[in-house]
């Protein structure tokens, strides 16, 4: 099994928890002032997920080589 970076982790993680969340603020509790938070909060883990995922394949493309 592939060991992914801690980042990787945080990015998808992060970013499953606040599109639940999101979803359950949106629909379940009609609050549509929620929105302009979530607009901040999405890049954020998308970088950590996306910088995860360099550092993976950075650390992957080490250990073929060495």
């Amino acid at each position: 099994m592939k060991k992914f970076h801690p980042f990787f982790t945080i990015g998808t993680l992060g970013t499953v928890v606040i599109s639940l969340l999101h979803i359950f603020l949106a629909l379940g509790l009609s609050l549509t002032s929620v929105h302009s938070s979530f607009f901040v909060l999405y890049p954020i883990f998308f970088a950590f997920l996306m910088i995860g995922f360099g550092l993976t394949l950075k650390k992957q493309k080490e250990t073929k080589s060495a």
